[in-house]
């Protein structure tokens, strides 16, 4: 699956933000904007998709999604995304949307699905979208038959989703195209903990009997990476030189497996399933020290770089189509950002990268088709827009006139304007 765009909007203060992904996306903005509810709308809404009719009625009356400002607080939730699925050279191209009204009062319920629509073009030959799916609150219609018409009604309930209810259609001859959507996955990487809990978790509650290379929880990072060595994956390799690419000091690591029964228990045991005892970590041992350690000893940003790069080989192993970071830099040097994103370009081929910031470091380092702004408005709510191509000259001449750079220029501009409106950012935006 290649996702080529998505929408959100109507969540905390998203107005509408819509979304052409390229291979790397980074929305930059202040602290306290609102970049990460764009992620956390993409993520609520992939939830939303696969959730049982219970957890959607919750999720309609989530209370910190619910807008509150009052330029969007009768906005409902909305979502659309295309993506591509099937041979590079002739993809099916799928646009998917829903919207619904958050929970309003007891004369005005809410938590009911508005609108649902699934466009189609089977192939690069087709001249237009085809319509599948097309509902308007409970009265829904669907595609029967390929040479027929979207005319076909379906019961649904209030707070149902009919790409849910058409699963159990097995004749249905797009039914790929509906498991599809019902398994769009984007792998969120929370970079913001302190990473003391991606490494070495003791009493996991799930049993594992063989080495997996599935995305990884959060707390099995070395338990991937150790996989990762076992299996023989040619990613391990890749992992390892990304390491002492970007950590010149460490001589050494290796993810370990330590086992607490002893071989002589084991022999004993006659169960149908062993508990295994056992932890997993990384030796790790720089070139100035006096011994051997474990991963805790490096400082956090070291720790999080083991962390992001596991997270992105996992992701690209699994051909997940979309990776979201928020706030990467976070602990990690300038120039080891640039490197970092090196790298990442480097190991994911089948997987894009979302990233949110407030450095101004990333507008020198990805191109301005890649980089959404976070522009001030008097109305408060999160709206980005993209640098015109046609005005990165002038860009570059005003920050060296005044000796800085063009990302510490941006971010001028936008803290001296950060409660109105910018006339220079109107200027050079789209």
């Amino acid at each position: 699956m290649v996702i080529n765009r998505v929408v959100v909007g109507g969540l905390a203060n998203l107005d509408r933000f819509e979304l052409e992904l390229s291979k790397f996306n980074a929305l930059v903005a202040l602290n306290n904007y609102g970049k990460s509810n764009v992620i956390a709308a993409i993520d609520f809404a992939i939830d939303f998709i696969t959730a049982s009719s219970a957890k959607k009625d919750g999720m309609m009356a989530f209370k910190p999604y619910i807008p509150n400002n009052i330029h969007n607080d009768e906005l409902p939730f909305d979502f659309e995304i295309e993506f591509e699925i099937g041979p590079k050279k002739d993809p099916k191209t799928v646009v998917y949307g829903f919207s619904f009204d958050w929970i309003k009062s007891q004369t005005q319920p809410g938590k009911i699905i508005r609108s649902e629509f699934l466009k189609v073009k089977m192939s690069k030959s087709e001249p237009k979208f085809k319509t599948y799916i097309s509902r308007e609150f409970d009265k829904a219609l669907y595609l029967p038959t390929a040479s027929g018409r979207c005319d076909k009604a379906v019961k649904i309930k209030p707070g149902e989703l009919v790409i849910n209810k058409l699963l159990n259609y097995d004749e249905l001859f797009y039914l790929p195209v509906l498991e599809a959507v019902n398994q769009i996955s984007v792998l969120h990487v929370n970079t913001l903990d302190h990473p003391d809990k991606f490494f070495r978790k003791v009493g996991k509650d799930v049993v594992k009997t063989a080495y997996s290379l599935e995305v990884p929880t959060e707390s099995d990072v070395a338990f991937f990476m150790y996989s990762l060595l076992e299996l023989k994956s040619p990613f391990y390799e890749i992992f390892s030189d990304s390491i002492k690419t970007l950590l010149p000091a460490l001589e050494y690591f290796e993810p370990i497996e330590i086992d607490f029964r002893s071989e002589t228990e084991r022999k004993r045991l006659n169960v149908p399933v062993e508990f295994p005892e056992k932890i997993y970590d990384v030796r790790i041992k720089e070139h100035n020290s006096n011994q051997y350690t474990s991963i805790h000893r490096l400082s956090s940003g070291s720790q999080k770089m083991f962390y992001v790069l596991a997270m992105a080989v996992a992701a690209e192993i699994n051909k997940v189509p979309l990776i979201t970071f928020e706030e990467l830099e976070n602990s990690i040097h300038p120039g080891l950002l640039q490197k970092l994103l090196q790298i990442l370009d480097g190991i994911l081929e089948h997987t894009k990268v979302m990233i949110t910031s407030h450095s101004p470091y990333l507008l020198q380092y990805l191109g301005t088709d890649q980089i959404s702004i976070g522009v001030p408005n008097q109305k408060g709510l999160a709206t980005f827009r993209k640098i015109k191509k046609t005005k990165m000259k002038k860009v570059a001449a005003m920050a060296a006139e005044v000796g800085i750079s063009m990302g510490d220029l941006i971010f001028d501009e936008m803290i001296d304007s950060a409660m109105g409106e910018s006339d220079l950012l109107n200027e050079l935006c789209d």
